[in-house]
């Protein structure tokens, strides 16, 4: 049939073509019905619902119901009329107003009185342990800024802060980006936050959803582009903030309740709360930011970390709540880059010392300073820090972090769903990816260790010492890492007798952070920092140009060690205390710098830091370099060695004039300073080629000063002693106590510290000021005699 058929034959059914036709285009309007309602809704104006406009309902109760509650309200009274009752009623009733009326009185006192006054008021509420849960939170209502830090600092019960805001619901993450585009937006013209837009935001869309709250039931999942586009922006912010003023504006626009989305929103994800928690610590350092933090909710939630048992946590909380708390009198400024890993709360007494740890390449607060794993580690060539990032796995954690599976961690949670972070999981259904998200001072089992010995007695022998808890006085035990040589001006126990010596090789006790769990309890009036910087062995991983081109020179020894003494003289290090030094690698070189550029510096806070350093350790310092850093050239072209590597190559000329330097003031000006060097004795296993590479050798470790030890140990394992009683942490605590029994006898240092010579010249100069003075003396009664 040809087409002028059909369309004759068509003609005569005008009626059916007409049905078909319109039951077409219904068909096509109810299919596309939800895009003609969306971009309808684009013309029409939203009318908001109208309430309810019924009247209460009135509720009638029946009769009988009515009737006994009347009995039970009389026999209530008759009750009370009873002469037992008349007695005890009122002394009930004057206890429990007593009760409620000192908690009410004493806030008064913590918020209206003189300092000293404030502090006893705070210490006594925190005591308060009887109040009902509608106690503290009327208290926690009536509570102002400045003592809900000072209760947060002084491990109060959560009780006292007022829930986090909008507790049951998360912000949609699409209006939250955009709230945090515009936000940044508003930071323009910026040459840190341009580079970042033309990077992260080259189109920002228009957000059309109506949602801009879920609740609890409402469970959505995250797309790996919102998650890392996320992540990146508070990266970004941790860049910006470091600047005052940036920070200060950001808290004045409100970005302190766009934060408090962000934690929600990455609740269970403990590597980017760490991060988001240094976006706050930055944050604290705005002057007016205590009552901001106050009113978004934000004290309560890191009095909550303080809690946490994850260290990144507790420290970086601690930090942020030590900037904001202006009524401790013992208050001090942490900047970025500056830890306080004891004390983390409010202390009564001054600290006698301070006590500051400087990791080396490719380190950090929890990675450097951890307690010796059983298995040998091994050092890889690439990766980042995973203090910062979660992207490769930390070069320093090949071989003993895989127990944290950082980086399954990362993937598992792309498209992960969002869940409020109120929700608790089932303990039962609880994955291992939350525990192993957590790095805390957990109990870690040893793997029982068979002894390869042939003579059956002997090794029976040392199975049963090695089982034995207590031994006799007459024992003596050597420290497991006895050094293999020494220099001539070594002292020291290298063994401990058997009644002293604690059996910790079965021990199940592991810490991630020595400095802050083991140190506390020997010097528990010390304070005890770390230092923390970001750092790259090839440019393929180095961050530093990641969100500002800004960040280009900060590889520089020269330029991280200034940066690193004006945060550390922020921080009052060695204000009237004595100073003790503890630099791994790469940080005994920074230590260094940052003394020379004390020594030369003309201000007084940044004057003590040398003056009042007592002692130096030295844990595998390249003083001349490392051979590590000595690539040839095609390795040059493939692994691109970063800025740090390659000013630390062997023999390098600044290496070497810093290093005479150095040398010249610790017979001068640092002639007082106690030095402890120490070197590797082992190879250290590179995983990326399978080889051993010796990263500091011996000639480079040494300095003709001081005491010396060569240990067994690789280079990683310089800066993690097995247990308490290792020699390298029995001798640092020796160095320690040495510091500050210096320091408390300033006679005996200040005649110990001038030689003979400068003696003899200084009671030359004395004697001469004396009879100059006696001579100015006699002029006038020699003028007198003349006249008269």
């Amino acid at each position: 049939m040809s087409l002028e058929d059909i369309k004759a034959t068509l003609r005569r059914f005008p009626k059916l073509l007409g049905g078909f036709g319109i039951l077409t285009t219904a068909g096509i309007i109810l299919y596309e019905s939800p895009q003609i309602r969306k971009y309808l809704s684009q013309y029409v104006e939203k009318k908001q619902q109208e309430p309810d406009k019924r009247r209460t309902e009135y509720i009638y109760i029946k009769y009988h119901i009515y009737r006994e509650s009347m009995r039970k309200l009389q026999q209530k009274q008759e009750d009370e009329k009873k002469w037992i009752s008349v007695i005890i009623n009122p002394i009930g009733k004057w206890w429990k107003a007593a009760k409620h009326s000192v908690a009410w009185r004493l806030l008064n006192i913590a918020q209206n009185g003189s300092q000293a006054e404030r502090l006893k008021a705070v210490q006594q509420l925190i005591c308060m342990d009887h109040l009902k849960d509608w106690d503290f939170r009327h208290l926690a209502q009536i509570c102002d800024a400045r003592t809900s830090v000072s209760l947060a600092r002084c491990g109060a019960d959560m009780r006292w802060f007022m829930p986090l805001p909008r507790r049951g619901c998360i912000r949609n993450p699409k209006l939250l980006l955009s709230d945090l585009h515009s936000m940044l937006d508003r930071l323009r013209p910026m040459s840190c936050v341009d580079h970042f837009f033309s990077k992260y935001f080259p189109n920002q869309a228009h957000v059309n959803d109506d949602s801009e709250f879920l609740t609890q039931d409402q469970i959505i999942s995250l797309s790996v582009l919102d998650t890392d586009l996320m992540k990146e922006i508070i990266s970004f912010l941790h860049h910006i903030t470091k600047d005052t003023k940036v920070a200060a504006k950001i808290i004045h626009e409100g970005g302190l309740m766009h934060l408090m989305e962000l934690r929600k929103i990455f609740a269970d994800d403990n590597e980017t709360l760490s991060t988001l928690c240094k976006v706050l610590a930055n944050l604290s350092l705005v002057e007016d930011a205590v009552e901001h933090f106050f009113v978004s909710g934000w004290v309560g939630a890191l009095a909550e970390w303080q809690q946490c048992p994850d260290l990144r946590l507790q420290v970086i909380s601690a930090k942020t709540m030590a900037n904001l708390d202006h009524d401790d009198p013992n208050q001090f400024t942490y900047p970025p880059n500056v830890y306080p890993l004891h004390p983390r709360v409010r202390t009564r007494r001054k600290p006698k010392a301070d006590i500051v740890f400087i990791h080396g390449l490719l380190g950090g607060v929890f990675i450097t300073w951890r307690q010796r794993d059983r298995k040998p580690t091994e050092l890889g060539l690439y990766g980042k820090n995973a203090f910062y990032t979660s992207e490769t796995d930390d070069v320093f954690l090949v071989g003993e972090q895989k127990r944290n599976g950082s980086r399954s961690q990362y993937n598992k949670q792309q498209g992960r769903p969002l869940i409020p972070a109120q929700i608790q999981p089932d303990p039962n259904k609880h994955n291992l990816k939350t525990k192993e998200a957590l790095l805390k001072a957990s109990k870690k089992k040893v793997e029982d260790t068979h002894l390869n010995i042939s003579d059956t007695a002997t090794k029976e022998f040392m199975e049963t010492l090695c089982s034995e808890a207590e031994l006799d006085s007459d024992w003596e035990v050597v420290h497991p890492d006895v050094p293999l040589e020494a220099n001539e001006n070594c002292r020291g126990n290298f063994s401990v007798s058997g009644n002293e010596w604690t059996n910790q090789d079965s021990s199940e006790e592991y810490t991630n952070c020595w400095p802050m769990e083991w140190l506390p309890d020997d010097y528990p009036d010390s304070r005890i920092i770390g230092i923390d910087y970001t750092s790259a062995v090839t440019e393929w991983s180095a961050n530093f140009t990641k969100y500002c081109p800004c960040e280009k020179g900060q590889g520089h020894i020269d330029v991280r060690a200034s940066s690193l003494l004006e945060r550390i003289a922020t921080a009052d290090v060695g204000n009237g205390r004595p100073v003790v030094w503890i630099g791994h690698s790469m940080g005994g070189l920074l230590t260094k710098l940052i003394l020379l550029k004390s020594v030369d510096s003309v201000e007084k806070n940044v004057q003590q830091l040398a003056k009042n350093t007592q002692a130096i350790v030295f844990l595998g310092t390249p003083h001349r370099g490392s051979p590590i850093a000595k690539w040839k050239q095609h390795m040059q072209v493939i692994l691109s060695p970063s800025i740090e590597v390659k000013e630390m190559e062997e023999n390098a000329p600044k290496l070497l004039e810093m290093h005479r330097r150095f040398m010249g003031c610790l017979h001068t000006v640092l002639r007082h300073v106690n030095v402890l060097s120490v070197a590797e004795g082992s190879p250290t296993m590179l995983t990326t080629f399978k080889f051993p590479l010796r990263i500091v050798t011996e000639e480079s470790s040494r300095i003709d000063f001081g005491e010396f030890f060569l240990l067994k140990d690789d280079h990683l394992s310089l800066s993690k002693p097995i247990y308490r009683q290792s020699f390298l942490y029995q001798r640092l605590l020796h160095v320690i106590s040495e510091a500050i029994k210096q320091s408390s006898d300033p006679k005996d240092t200040d005649e110990q510290s001038v030689p003979n010579t400068d003696l003899l010249t200084m009671n030359i100069i004395a004697v001469v000021l004396k009879g100059a003075k006696g001579l100015f003396e006699m002029l006038p009664r020699v003028a007198l005699r003349f006249t008269t």
